[in-house]
């Protein structure tokens, strides 16, 4: 089977050769290649080189587009931060006073680092598309506000000033609609969107009724493909019931604290669950611990065939030893078929 095979499997609920897995190793191929991070970041072919040398390493069942969703907000001016052995982040917000973000239009797929990203995805879909699956990682469009203007300013907003709230989320959808339809032009497979401003730990139950989820609904609906929900490190399991109805939605990346059987017992058998490793941790992890943590999850989820080994919280990092990445990927090889 191919990898695209393997993940429309367990996408359908059908039998596979073996459990599709992925790992989130976007800044991982600086690495392996030896490329500076701020080349690697803003060079396109140097980007497809590293995710070339992810394959011969671990052949992953899905590729990332560059998890840099910085980029989106440095679209709209701000600062930049570059560290050695990380990706790129915003210094500070590109806005202090909320009504003087606009929404970019066209102007948004010219920004260099947003067309990094969108030519990223052509060449990783140009090169493996027909075998393996290309996700591109996209903001959420209820969280690209609190990167333009800090956490606190949009909480703020949300709470206290619906009328200037309903303003930065049109934005935000403007924004959202053309990146990902970009993405899907340049062969994006699926979009996978961390969701932060949905999680009742930051906001009320009525704001999430009442602005989140319709907001994330028109979005997620109007999207020319499908949109994986990313746990955007939080835990979901207590909040699956209200994303559940989401539409254009066929999985869920679970937090590595979440319980997969809960989250099975709430999405019902065909729902598509990604999960439930952590991604940041496996650079603490010796090879043998990891593949005992991977066999475990992999035991556990044994008879689900809508399931998915993946990482979950943000990109593997850079220090990360191989070994423990190849240790995942033999207990993906020692599990078997999915029957």
């Amino acid at each position: 089977m191919t990898s695209l095979e393997r993940v429309l499997c367990a996408l359908g609920g059908e039998p596979a050769d073996r459990r599709a897995s992925t790992l989130a190793l976007s800044l991982y191929g600086a690495r392996l290649t030896g490329c500076p991070v701020r080349e690697y970041f803003t060079v396109p072919r140097r980007y497809l080189e590293g995710q070339r040398e992810v394959v011969r390493l671990l052949d992953p069942d899905i590729l990332f587009t560059p998890f840099v969703l910085p980029f989106e907000a440095l679209a709209y001016g701000g600062e930049e931060v570059w560290l050695d052995r990380f990706a790129p982040n915003v210094r500070k917000p590109p806005f202090r006073d909320p009504d003087l973000a606009e929404p970019l239009g066209e102007g948004l797929l010219l920004d260099p680092g947003v067309g990094y990203l969108v030519e990223a995805a052509r060449l990783l879909a140009g090169e493996f598309g027909a075998d393996k699956p290309v996700c591109a990682v996209v903001t959420a469009p209820v969280d690209l506000p609190a990167m333009l203007l800090g956490i606190e300013t949009w909480l703020e907003i949300l709470l206290f000033d619906p009328e200037r709230a309903a303003a930065l989320m049109d934005l935000s959808e403007d924004h959202f609609l053309r990146l990902t339809a970009a993405m899907f032009d340049a062969g994006a497979t699926f979009v996978a969107c961390p969701v932060m401003f949905a999680n009742l730990r930051l906001v009320t139950p009525g704001l999430l009724e009442k602005s989140i989820l319709p907001a994330l609904s028109r979005c997620f609906g109007l999207s020319r493909g499908p949109v994986v929900f990313h746990h955007g490190g939080n835990r979901i399991e207590d909040h699956l019931r209200h994303y559940e109805g989401l539409p254009n939605v066929p999985g869920f990346v679970m937090d590595p604290r979440d319980s997969l059987s809960r989250a099975r017992e709430i999405l019902g058998p065909r729902r598509l669950i990604l999960g439930n490793l952590s991604g940041p941790a496996l650079a603490g992890t010796a090879p043998e611990a990891a593949r005992a943590l991977a066999s475990e999850i992999l035991a556990d989820r044994a008879a689900d065939r809508a399931f998915i080994l993946a990482s979950g919280h943000a990109d593997v990092p850079f220090d990360t030893n191989p070994d423990t990445l190849r240790a995942v990927r033999q207990a993906v090889l020692d599990a078997g078929a999915v029957k």
